[in-house]
C-alpha cells in the first residue's frame, strides 16, 4: 500500500500532540527505515536512518550538505559510501568527514586523477576512518543489511564502476546505483543480484543510458526517485527514462520538482513518502511514531555495530584471499591511456583485517613474470589499502610505483600474483 503524505496531513497529525513541539511517539508503532534523498542540485546525496536511529550516507553531492544534515539531526555517520569519484557525488564529502564523526568509508577502489578525489582520500587517511573497498559483501547495521554488489572487473570510466547497494529491511528492499549505465546494469543482471525491490534510486540521474527495460522489469520498483538538478545542462531526466520508470512504478519522484524526498520503508514491504520541506520535519515524523532522532546521542554505543560479512554475493571476479584478510584487484587502464599516462594502470591491495600486514619484500607479478618488489618495512595498516602504479612516482608507503616505461597489465586479460617474502603465492587476481 502506498501513502503519499502532503503537508496538510502532517500538520494535522502534528496538531494532535498535547504539547507543542514535543514528539509523542507510539512505542508500539512499527519503525521504518528512513531514506532521504537530499536536494543537492545535479548530484546525489542520500541519508539512510535505521529504525534504531543510526545513519548511513551514500554520496554527498558537489557542495557541502552540512546544513541539510543538521536539519535532519545527523550528528554522526556509521557508514559513508562513495559510489564513484565524480565531483557531483564526492565534492561534499570533505566537509562531511571534517564535521561529522564517520566510522567506516567505502568506495569502488578506483582512483581518479582529480584534486577533489585526492583531497578526499587525504581526509580519509588523516582522520583515520576505517576504509573498505567495495568487494561483494554484506554489511549489517542494526535492523538493516546492505549487500555491496560485485563491480565489473574491466569497465572503463567511473560510471560503470559505481558501487551498487541493495538495502534489505524485512520485505522492504531498496536499490542504489550511483551513475551506473547499461553495461553495469546488464552485468548485475547476469550475476543474478537484481531482485524485486520497493525503491529504486534511478541510475545516472535519469539519463537515457541509465536504464534498460529488462533491468526495470526485473527490479520492478514501486517507487523511483531521481536525484537531479533543475535546468541541468544534460537534459536529465530524459523523457525516455521517465516513460520507462512510469511504466513499472506507482510513483516517480524527482528532487528538481519535489525537493528533498524521504521514503519510509517498513519491514512488511509497505512504504510512505514525505516530500519537500516536510522531509526535514523531524518532530512531525516522530509524532507519527516513526523514530526518535535523539535516541542515539554522539558517543552512545547502545546501537548496533557495523558487522562485516564478506563473500555473500556471486561475482565473476577471480579474487583469491589469504584467510579473508587481503584482496587484490587490477585496473588495466585502456590502450589510449597507457602511452601518455602509465599511472592509469594500477593494482590495489586492501587489508580487511584490523591489524597491520607486513608486505616488506613481497613481489607483485603479471603473467609474463614482470615483477615489482615492495621495499623492506612496507606495511598495509588495518582497514587500509596500498596502490601500485605502473609508471613513475615517489613512494610514500601508500602509493608505490613500478617505475616502468611501458604498460604492464594487458587490456585484454592478464593475471596478477602476489608472492610473500618466502616466495609462496599469497593472492591471485585473474581478469579477461
Amino acid at each position: 500500500m502506498t501513502v503519499r503524505f502532503v503537508l496538510a496531513l502532517i500538520a494535522s497529525l502534528a496538531a494532535t500532540s498535547p504539547v507543542s513541539g514535543q514528539a509523542m511517539a507510539d512505542p508500539g508503532a512499527p519503525k521504518p527505515v528512513a531514506i532521504t534523498f537530499l536536494d543537492v542540485g545535479q548530484g546525489d546525496a542520500t541519508v539512510i536512518r535505521t529504525p534504531s536511529g543510526r545513519v548511513v550516507m551514500i554520496d554527498a553531492g558537489r557542495v557541502s550538505p552540512l546544513r541539510q544534515l543538521t536539519r535532519l539531526g545527523v550528528s554522526e555517520i556509521a557508514l559513508l559510501i562513495a559510489t564513484h569519484a565524480h565531483a557531483d557525488h564526492i565534492g561534499g564529502l570533505d566537509d562531511v568527514l571534517t564535521a561529522r564523526p564517520v566510522d567506516t568509508y567505502v568506495d569502488n577502489g578506483t582512483p581518479h586523477a582529480t584534486e577533489t578525489y585526492r583531497e578526499l582520500m587525504a581526509h580519509v587517511e588523516r582522520l583515520d576512518v576505517r576504509y573498505l573497498q567495495a568487494v561483494p559483501r554484506t554489511l549489517t547495521l542494526d535492523e538493516i543489511s546492505l549487500d555491496i554488489l560485485p563491480l565489473p572487473p574491466s569497465m572503463e570510466g567511473q560510471n560503470n564502476r559505481s558501487v551498487g547497494v541493495l538495502l534489505r529491511y524485512g520485505e522492504f528492499l531498496a536499490f542504489f546505483s550511483g551513475d551506473s549505465e547499461r553495461p553495469e546494469l546488464e552485468f548485475w543482471q547476469a550475476r543474478g543480484v537484481v531482485e524485486d525491490v520497493t525503491l529504486l534510486k534511478a541510475p545516472h540521474h535519469g539519463a537515457v543510458n541509465g536504464f534498460t527495460h529488462s533491468f526495470l522489469e526485473e527490479a520492478s520498483p514501486e517507487v523511483v526517485v531521481i536525484s537531479v538538478g533543475a535546468t541541468n545542462p544534460y537534459g536529465h531526466p530524459r523523457p525516455e527514462a521517465l516513460a520507462a520508470y512510469s511504466s513499472v512504478a506507482e510513483e516517480v519522484l524527482r528532487t528538481d520538482r519535489d525537493g528533498t524526498v524521504t521514503v519510509l520503508g517498513f519491514s512488511d514491504g509497505r512504504y510512505e513518502t514525505v516530500l519537500g520541506e516536510a522531509s526535514y520535519d523531524q518532530v512531525e515524523l516522530q509524532s507519527m511514531g516513526y523514530w526518535d532522532i535523539n535516541q542515539l546521542r554522539p558517543g552512545d554505543d547502545s546501537g548496533g555495530q557495523l558487522d562485516l560479512v564478506s563473500g555473500m554475493l556471486p561475482s565473476n571476479q577471480t579474487t583469491s584471499r589469504m584467510e579473508d584478510i587481503l584482496t587484490l584487484t587490477v585496473n588495466a587502464g585502456t590502450g589510449s591511456q597507457d602511452a601518455p599516462n602509465l599511472n592509469a594502470e594500477y593494482v590495489v591491495i586492501e587489508n580487511h583485517s584490523p591489524t597491520s600486514v607486513d608486505i616488506g619484500m613481497w613481489r607483485l607479478c603479471d603473467l609474463s613474470s614482470r615483477c615489482f618488489r615492495f621495499p623492506s618495512g612496507s606495511n598495509i595498516d588495518g582497514g587500509r589499502r596500498v596502490v601500485v602504479y605502473t609508471g613513475y612516482g615517489t613512494t610514500d608507503g601508500v602509493s608505490f610505483f613500478m617505475n616502468n616505461g611501458n604498460a604492464v597489465w594487458n587490456d585484454n586479460g592478464d593475471e596478477a600474483r602476489l608472492f610473500g617474502a618466502g616466495g609462496q603465492e599469497v593472492l591471485r587476481y585473474v581478469y579477461e
